[in-house]
């Protein structure tokens, strides 16, 4: 069983941070606490209720993930378009310093090896007066077993590597590296991370089916604009697609 009990001291700010053996979200614990600007985490090691995208479940085991979410204040004017893609890149910059460098990420939120999920996020917000407090969720598979059951292909930490790193020092790098990043969008916006991001862009160049006005079009995909959007070439044209309902990979 992870031991978070010095996680504290191994992230670079000042941060408030709750541990849970078992809850029902991470998510919805962060949510519901009082407005404050401190940055502030939650890690369980077991979550009854995880949530995914579209309310979705995010499926799994107790003592087999990195189950966290934080709560980070930015201002109200500040545009959140593209924060997934930040997050995201802060998760492939842990793994690289852990060694594994074939991580791509799929637009809008999940972290793939091998064309199977590693690793998910879900942000939610809600603004508070002059600021919004951002709840950014966060799971990783580190060892699920071979009979952990999941509809869609899954992929662990265990399976690409012999010597994984203790889940601690995985949860301490990401936080930090989710807190940075974090930082630097607060800072410079999503064009600070776009050339990072074209370079581990799963579905760049990748054809697509796509939904447009209940139309079904084939094309192409073309990376992201400037607001992080996933552009899709269709006859053409260029279309700007805002929502991963609206695409689906052939």
């Amino acid at each position: 069983m992870a031991n978070y009990s010095h996680l504290v001291d191994q992230i670079s700010t000042p941060v408030e941070c709750f541990v849970f053996d078992s809850i029902a979200s991470t998510n919805e614990y962060l949510s519901a606490l009082a407005f404050s600007k401190t940055t502030k985490i939650c890690i369980a090691h077991e979550q009854t209720q995880g949530k995914g995208q579209y309310d979705r479940t995010w499926l799994s085991q107790k003592d087999s993930s990195v189950l966290l979410s934080i709560r980070y204040v930015f201002t109200a004017d500040l545009s959140l378009n593209g924060l997934s893609l930040v997050i995201g890149l802060a998760i492939i910059s842990t793994l690289e310093a852990f060694g594994i460098n074939q991580a791509m990420l799929k637009w809008p939120n999940d972290v793939l090896i091998d064309d199977q999920k590693l690793a998910g996020i879900l942000i939610e917000n809600t603004l508070q007066g002059q600021h919004q407090s951002v709840v950014i969720g966060l799971g990783l598979n580190y060892d699920l077993g071979q009979n952990f059951e999941c509809h869609s292909p899954w992929i662990d930490l265990t399976s690409i590597m012999q010597n994984p790193p203790a889940i601690e020092d995985l949860t301490a790098l990401l936080i930090n590296n989710l807190v940075k990043n974090c930082q630097l969008f607060e800072l410079h916006g999503l064009s600070h991370f776009v050339a990072l991001w074209q370079q581990v862009d799963y579905l760049k160049n990748r054809q697509v089916e796509l939904d447009l006005n209940h139309q079904l079009l084939m094309g192409v995909v073309k990376g992201i604009n400037a607001q992080g959007m996933l552009m899709v070439a269709v006859n053409g044209q260029l279309i700007e697609v805002c929502s991963s309902k609206q695409i689906h990979l052939i």
